[in-house]
């Protein structure tokens, strides 16, 4: 838990004073919290970002495998060769690459976001009702 200094002689001080200095302190710790929450979104977006590029790469190689497939097919039915099957092999080489890079990106997504923000809010809510208690 943080530590806010509190003036050794606040018995001292007036009603209005101390409100004064408790709303002060709350101005700030808003401010923080504000710039805390930023700063934990950008680095979320940024996480997301990557795991949304992940899928992207994933979706475009499965289709690409999806397409290779269905030529392979017309391939298979219309001439019974050797070309249908590479074509069989290139695409399922294809999508086992497309299921590692969506395993990969599936595993970056974000379980908890603003993780650190909620533990201060918790802890600013405890220090002020301490503050007000």
């Amino acid at each position: 838990m943080r530590s806010y200094s509190t003036p050794s002689s606040a018995r001292e001080l007036s009603n209005r004073e101390l409100l004064g200095e408790i709303t002060g302190k709350a101005s700030l710790l808003v401010r923080k919290e504000i710039e805390l929450a930023k700063a934990e979104l950008r680095a979320d977006f940024k996480a997301q970002l990557s795991m949304v590029t992940m899928l992207a790469v994933a979706a475009v190689i499965a289709l690409v495998g999806v397409n290779i497939l269905v030529v392979a097919g017309v391939l298979a039915l219309g001439l019974v060769m050797a070309g249908w099957l590479a074509g069989l092999i290139v695409a399922f080489v294809l999508l086992a690459g497309a299921g590692v890079v969506g395993y990969i990106g599936s595993r970056r997504i974000l379980t908890n976001p603003l993780a650190v923000t909620r533990q201060t809010l918790k802890e600013d809510v405890r220090w002020l009702k301490e503050r007000l208690a």
